[in-house]
C-alpha cells in the first residue's frame, strides 16, 4: 500500500487546518496510508533523503508569508530544498509529490512558497503526482471546488500509483511568476554578507577614533 507524508507550512493556521482535515477523510478511506502530518520544519528536521526513502508521495499544503517567504514553521523545508539545488543533489528521486497552496490574492506574492514549492520538489528530483492547486480565499466557493478536485486527484493517482520515472502529471509553467528566495538559504552568501559587515564595522570604528582624537587635540 502506498504511503504519503503530509507536510504544512502555515502562518495564520488555515493550510494546517484544511490539510489535517483532508488527512483523516483519507485515513477514513484507507485506500492508501498516511504516515503523518508535520510541519515542514520538523520535515526538514528527518532529512529530505530519509522522507523520499521512506516515503511514495509527500504531499504539501502552505501559504506565504510577508513579501512571499515560508511561514516560520515551513522555513527550514523550503531551506533544505533550495540548498539541494545548490549543491546540484537529487534527494527526492523515486518519489513523488503534490502541492496544495493557500493564499490572498489582494498580495502579489500571495502563491510565492506553494510555487517555490513546486518547482524545487521537481529539481531535487521528485515527480510531481498531480498539478498545484492554489486556494484563494478571496473566493471561497472556488477554493472549497479546487481544494476537494486536487484532493480528489490526489486520492486518484495514490490509488493506482504512478512510476516515479514516467512523465510528470503536469509541467511546470515557465511563465509562473515567483520571487526567488535562494539568497536567504545560501550559507556562502551570507559570510561573504558578515564578512563585509565586518569589514564596515573595522573600517567605521577607525574613522570614529581618529575623530574623536582630533577633537581630543583640539579640546
Amino acid at each position: 500500500m502506498p504511503t504519503a507524508l503530509v507536510v504544512y507550512g502555515s502562518e495564520s493556521g488555515t493550510a494546517k487546518k484544511q490539510i489535517e482535515a483532508l488527512a483523516e477523510k483519507w485515513k477514513k478511506a484507507g485506500a492508501w496510508t498516511v504516515s503523518e502530518v508535520i510541519d515542514g520544519n520538523a520535515a526538514a528536521a528527518k532529512g529530505l533523503d530519509t522522507l523520499a526513502a521512506k516515503h511514495d508521495v509527500i504531499l504539501v499544503a502552505t501559504s506565504s508569508f510577508r513579501q512571499g517567504d515560508a511561514p516560520f514553521n515551513y522555513d527550514d523545508f523550503l531551506g533544505a530544498l533550495y540548498r539541494a539545488t545548490f549543491a546540484a543533489a537529487s534527494p527526492m528521486d523515486g518519489c513523488q509529490f503534490a502541492v496544495l497552496g493557500f493564499g490572498d490574492s489582494q498580495f502579489d506574492t500571495y502563491m510565492n512558497c506553494p510555487r517555490l514549492t513546486d518547482s524545487l520538489l521537481e529539481k531535487c528530483g521528485g515527480r510531481r503526482l498531480v498539478q498545484r492547486a492554489e486556494i484563494d480565499v478571496r473566493h471561497k466557493d472556488r477554493g472549497v471546488k479546487d481544494m476537494a478536485t486536487w484532493a480528489s486527484a490526489v486520492d486518484a493517482a495514490l490509488k493506482n500509483l504512478p512510476d516515479p520515472a514516467s512523465k510528470p502529471a503536469a509541467m511546470w509553467d515557465e511563465n509562473t511568476s515567483t520571487y526567488d528566495k535562494s539568497l536567504e538559504y545560501d550559507e556562502e552568501e551570507e559570510e561573504v554578507a558578515v564578512e563585509k559587515g565586518s569589514s564596515l564595522y573595522f573600517y567605521g570604528a577607525v574613522v570614529a577614533g581618529v575623530a574623536f582624537g582630533y577633537y581630543y587635540l583640539l579640546a
